[in-house]
């Protein structure tokens, strides 16, 4: 075991630290995304379902993949798209929402015993579960993170008022995991502020009573 051996290890701790800690600022600036443009967020995951479909047909037209499975897919995407119509407003108890995350599990399951029972690259498995099976699910959840005091009067298609929460699930978790450090800073300046004057003697006062006198 030579030292060069431990310093790969350290390395690649300290990548995957760098990796984790990045993946999580990706993740809150898409959740400001959402709260900020939700009407144009809405339009991106509309587009995006079409393309993941026309993803779906193409791979079944060219490289053979299973019809079945293949339309088990799209119908997958079409119950995600039930999501759209209070969007961003998604209560975790609707329905549509339940079957989508039932769907997904379902839709995973399916194509994972599709490629493990047929020899792929793993950078194609890799890039069809995460374009055609991963992605817009992932969108939803992000979108979930919603600022629910968004106004519904910039999306006209939206009639739900929104509830009085001060941010989203993803948004508040990331806020608690980035902002835990903060916990630990020892609040000096703040101690020395609050903290009384010394108490004044009285030969103080005597001294300042004669100096007025004088």
């Amino acid at each position: 075991m030579s030292f060069l051996h431990f310093l790969s290890y350290g390395a690649a701790l300290l990548s995957f630290l760098f990796v984790t800690y990045c993946l999580a600022c990706g993740l809150y600036h898409l959740a400001e995304f959402v709260e900020e443009y939700t009407v144009l967020t809405k339009k991106i995951i509309k587009k995006v379902t079409l393309a993941v479909v026309l993803i779906h047909i193409l791979l079944c037209l060219f490289d053979g993949f299973p019809i079945w499975r293949t339309l088990f897919s799209i119908m997958c995407h079409g119950i995600y798209t039930l999501n759209l119509k209070t969007f961003p407003f998604i209560s975790l108890t609707s329905p549509s929402l339940i079957l989508s995350c039932v769907l997904v599990v379902a839709n995973h399951f399916q194509w994972f015993q599709y490629f493990t029972s047929r020899y792929f690259v793993f950078m194609e498995v890799a890039s069809f579960f995460g374009t055609c099976i991963w992605m817009i699910p992932f969108a939803y959840f992000i979108s979930i993170s919603a600022n629910d005091n968004t106004l519904p009067s910039f999306d006209p298609n939206s009639d739900h008022l929104p509830a009085r929460n001060k941010g989203g699930i993803l948004k508040n978790l990331l806020n608690f995991i980035l902002q835990k450090k903060d916990d630990l800073i020892p609040m000096t300046a703040q101690t020395i502020s609050s903290s009384p004057p010394p108490p004044i003697s009285s030969s103080t006062l005597v001294s300042g009573n004669l100096r007025k006198n004088l």
